[in-house]
């Protein structure tokens, strides 16, 4: 499957009530299949799949559809809100081959993409970018390398506060246009939200090199129609 089959396929799955679960992650196999984390997990500890079926990683944002909603990160960035940045990290060290209980992080060598999804009252968004450039663009790949050197191939096991300092040396990269990902959070905020028409060189920046960064195939839908549209 190319980007676009998978997302197509995925935001199919969104309108047939898939994905209800807020904040819960799934992991899509090679032949399709879709299970939720914990699914995945007793079925690669039984041997019914192996690591390496694994293929797309997938954090959902599911909101009410009578929730007041003004979030533009969210919406137009959703590869840098704050709870995606775990599911960044966490899926990748799934990827390296890293376990860890209770903590949504277990063997999945084979994974290729990570996708957000983010369902409103009148807007689906789907974002898909692929690891291998997200890791090196981002410079997740050199921190987890320089943090865990010789155990990332000896360790299996990773420990809570490795995560957290992975996560923090992550959003401490200055990668948006020269900003951290808390500062251009704050300034996306600051132009869509508090509508400070000043930042919008600041914004233009910030959404060229997010671009850059991620690659991201995005894809918009209208929940009413379910056809794509051009947002």
């Amino acid at each position: 499957m190319d980007r676009k089959e998978i997302v197509d396929y995925l935001a199919k799955k969104v309108f047939n009530g898939e994905f209800t679960e807020y904040r819960y992650y799934y992991i899509m196999l090679k032949n399709k299949q879709i299970y939720s984390l914990d699914d995945y997990s007793r079925l690669v500890k039984s041997y019914k799949i192996s690591p390496e079926d694994a293929f797309v990683y997938i954090d959902p944002f599911i909101y009410s559809a009578d929730e007041p909603y003004n979030h533009p990160v969210k919406y137009l960035f959703p590869l840098i809100d704050t709870a995606i940045i775990y599911g960044i990290v966490n899926s990748y060290l799934s990827k390296l081959g890293f376990y860890k209980p209770y903590n949504d992080i277990y063997p999945a060598t084979g994974l290729r993409y990570f996708v957000v999804i983010v369902l409103l009252k009148d807007r689906l968004v789907i974002e898909l970018t692929d690891f291998d450039i997200m890791a090196t663009n981002t410079g997740l790949r050199k921190i987890v390398t320089d943090m865990l050197g010789k155990d990332i191939l000896t360790q299996r096991e990773i420990r809570s506060e490795q995560i957290q300092e992975i996560v923090i040396k992550l959003g401490e990269q200055k990668l948006f246009a020269g900003h951290n990902r808390n500062e251009a959070y704050s300034i996306i905020n600051g132009y869509y939200v508090d509508q400070k028409t000043s930042l919008a060189k600041d914004v233009l920046a910030i959404t060229n090199t997010y671009n850059q960064i991620f690659q991201p195939y995005r894809a918009v839908y209208d929940t009413r129609t379910k056809q794509q549209v051009l947002m």
